[in-house]
């Protein structure tokens, strides 16, 4: 009789379900989330909700007349030759960076697969510029191209005996473009990824066409290419959001001279903002006139490259 009472049917509630279990997983989850989400909502998202009112606002240190202002402050925005002329060469800077490091980081990718012995020597050599903080980098450029102490001019002068070919690099607006697109190319920061887009490829597509008597550029133009696409188009973005941000390299080397044609638009909204508190509403526009056009043009780089890669 007490056996049979231990065994009988004891009420324990409704059975736990496979939907209860998941339901409460989502709920543990949404709890260990919470306190990112307010972080990001504190941090990233009150100053980006912050800043895009203040675009349609009035601002002084006193307070801030929100909306008062409309849509004057893109008005003056787009009326002001400073923000064109800073848009110019962003732009310029950017199609020349992103041309010049894909050709450069294509072929030391290239090179370095075709290397068979002490590969991994040449990769670590290449690699160093990349662990060397990037403000140390330029300041060691700063010092190479000084036109007084530089050891560039010193060697045009004292080594090769070329005293016409001294100059100051950074000061003159007809070396100053071309001094800071040499300068941020080094170290060919692209060559890493394609190489391993290139290691990806199969050997065996090489061996056949080896066999077929296909020639180094037809296996480039027929077999490296089309399966590098979708890793070029990737790298391709990357630079380019990459160089429309450029402003450590201007902030050390140029500070936008010479008379602000090394000026970017990143450079531009910081200087308007160490300019005082009349130009926070106008730096605040230009920040986020420049963050829709790095997000047009990462659209359009993304559509092409789905389109690429649906070929």
């Amino acid at each position: 009789m007490g056996k049979a009472r231990l065994t009988g049917k004891i009420s324990i509630g409704r059975p736990v379900t496979g939907r209860d279990m998941e339901r409460r997983q989502t709920q543990f989850a949404l709890f260990l989330i919470i306190p990112s989400i307010i972080m990001i909502g504190l941090f990233i998202g009150y100053p980006l909700v912050y800043s895009f009112f203040l675009t349609f606002s009035k601002f002084t240190i006193q307070k801030v007349d929100w909306f008062a202002a409309g849509t004057s402050n893109y008005s003056l925005v787009f009326k002001d030759q400073t923000f064109w002329d800073a848009l110019g060469f962003t732009l310029l800077y950017t199609m020349t960076y992103v041309v010049i490091s894909m050709a450069l980081g294509l072929l030391v990718a290239v090179l370095l697969q075709q290397v068979t012995m002490g590969g991994s020597i040449f990769r670590g050599i290449l690699f160093l510029p990349t662990v060397i903080p990037v403000t140390m980098g330029l300041l060691m450029f700063q010092w190479v191209l000084d036109p007084n102490n530089g050891v560039l001019n010193h060697v045009l002068l004292r080594v090769l005996n070329r005293p016409d070919l001294v100059h100051n690099w950074l000061t003159d607006e007809t070396t100053a473009f071309g001094t800071l697109v040499t300068v941020t190319l080094w170290g060919f920061g692209p060559w890493i990824l394609l190489l391993a887009g290139l290691l990806a490829i199969p050997k065996d597509f090489y061996e056949a066409a080896r066999v077929d008597g296909a020639t180094r550029f037809g296996e480039f133009q027929h077999i490296t290419l089309p399966l590098l696409r979708n890793t070029v188009m990737i790298v391709t973005t990357l630079q380019t959001i990459k160089a429309l941000k450029l402003f450590v390299p201007i902030y050390v080397l140029t500070e936008g001279n010479p008379a602000g044609s090394t000026r970017s638009l990143y450079y531009l909204v910081f200087q308007k903002i160490n300019n005082g508190q009349n130009y926070y509403a106008y730096a605040t526009t230009v920040g986020w006139i420049f963050a829709a056009i790095v997000l047009v043009i990462s659209i359009l780089t993304t559509l092409i490259a789905r389109q690429t890669r649906e070929r």
